[in-house]
């Protein structure tokens, strides 16, 4: 049985990465947003998102939840909830009912919906809510369902997403919300080249026919997915990896105290759900080192940590893939030569700047091979391949003196 529903997860990768790729292409330089919803969602563990108003953290999410056909997305403005009805209940009635007495008693009835019937929730400004609501975002974090009338009541929801410009309190009562916030995730404003590469989105989306076809899955294919994630291999190594990072990160006392992150065993379990669910996503049945980059979404508590987390886990997590980004993302530099040849028309570097493709170009293949058998690395070292190919081309075009187009 296990093996049968792991296949049938695996299978779905080629169409999650297409969603993400489509997504992507409208809310540019969201990556990190759109692969913790993922995780998220598969792995069932809640997801933090730290950024300014305006930096397209609800609209990604809401997109991405687009692609999930019968999925409901609900986005609450937390300052804005100010009670467990608003947040839960869709809409009251209220019945007269007979009394033996031959009088009449009056009886309310909710139906529940709004956060209660969704699939994804985004509590934005989650920090601000009301103290009478915080209880119900814990239970809703939990996944253990709403307490209604007296009882709890079990709801659809797949994935809890949260977002604010400032964390919480640390002395204050929202700890117990904070601790739960298992992903967390820094999002910034767009560079220049993010800015710019947004307009040209923008018109492409307004371009775009109506009947034109995106990816999607289903309902019951992330139900798939989650319960498949379980299933994933957690190499005995891997475990030991993980040990060993904390235990660097505790015994580094001049970067800060990481004693909270080996004090919270809950969190260290949970840290193997969400590489679980990257692997899956991945489309590979077993944990690979290149699954503990997401730690660096899993092991602060302030940003000021995040650097030291990154330095920490680069030794342990390197992999043919991601020099193969670090090559491509070089080259692509919006200061580099080959941007210079291709937004300015400047001639006089294309030989430079084709030499330097040429040479990203020869590197990838290198690391490709070294891939091997994975057929996931392999398939994405080949995607940037094709796309250092696209940007000679480019170069190529400038040098014979014609402009590239946008």
């Amino acid at each position: 049985m296990s093996e049968k529903i792991l296949a049938q997860a695996i299978s779905l990768a080629p169409r999650v990465r297409k969603i993400s790729d489509e997504v992507l292409a409208r809310h540019i330089q969201r990556n990190d947003v759109v692969q913790a919803t993922w995780l998220s969602l598969v792995s069932s563990r809640p997801a933090f998102f730290l950024g300014s108003p305006g930096v397209d953290k609800t609209g990604t999410v809401q997109s991405l939840a687009g692609r999930i056909n019968g999925a409901i997305f609900y986005d609450a403005l937390m300052p804005t909830v100010v009670s467990v009805e608003q947040l839960l209940v869709e809409s009251t009635s209220i019945e007269e009912m007979p009394t033996a007495d031959g009088g009449k008693t009056i009886r309310t009835a909710d139906t529940l919906g709004r956060a209660a019937g969704a699939h994804l929730l985004f509590a934005d400004e989650i920090w601000k809510a009301d103290p009478r609501v915080l209880q119900t975002l814990i239970d809703l974090a939990k996944g253990d369902g709403v307490r209604h009338e007296g009882q709890m009541v079990k709801t659809p929801l797949l994935a809890f997403l949260s977002a604010s410009n400032e964390l919480p309190d640390s002395e204050g009562n929202l700890g117990a919300i904070w601790s739960r916030m298992t992903i967390r995730v820094v999002v910034n404003p767009l560079d220049r080249a993010g800015k710019s590469g947004l307009v040209k989105a923008r018109l492409n989306r307004d371009r775009l026919s109506a009947t034109s076809v995106s990816s999607q899955l289903t309902l019951s294919d992330v139900e798939t997915l989650r319960k498949a994630r379980p299933f994933v291999e957690v190499p005995d190594a891997i475990v030991e990896v993980a040990l060993d990072i904390l235990q660097a990160l505790l015994d580094d006392k001049t970067s800060g105290d990481f004693s909270w992150a080996w004090a919270d065993d809950r969190r260290f379990g949970r840290l193997f759900d969400v590489m679980q669910a990257k692997a899956l996503l991945d489309g590979r049945a077993t944990i690979g080192k290149q699954d503990l980059a997401v730690l660096e979404w899993l092991l602060w508590d302030s940003p000021e940590q995040i650097p030291v987390v990154k330095a920490k886990l680069l030794p342990y997590c390197r992999t043919p893939l991601s020099e193969a980004q670090e090559l491509v993302d070089a080259l692509f530099s919006p200061s580099g030569t080959v941007q210079t040849v291709i937004q300015r028309n400047d001639r006089q570097k294309g030989v430079q700047a084709l030499d330097q493709a040429k040479t990203c170009a020869a590197e990838l293949a290198r690391l490709k091979s070294e891939a091997g058998s994975d057929g996931s690395m392999t398939a994405k070292i080949a995607d940037l391949i094709s796309q250092v190919a696209a940007i000679q081309q480019d170069v190529i075009t400038v040098m014979l003196g014609n402009r590239v187009s946008a």
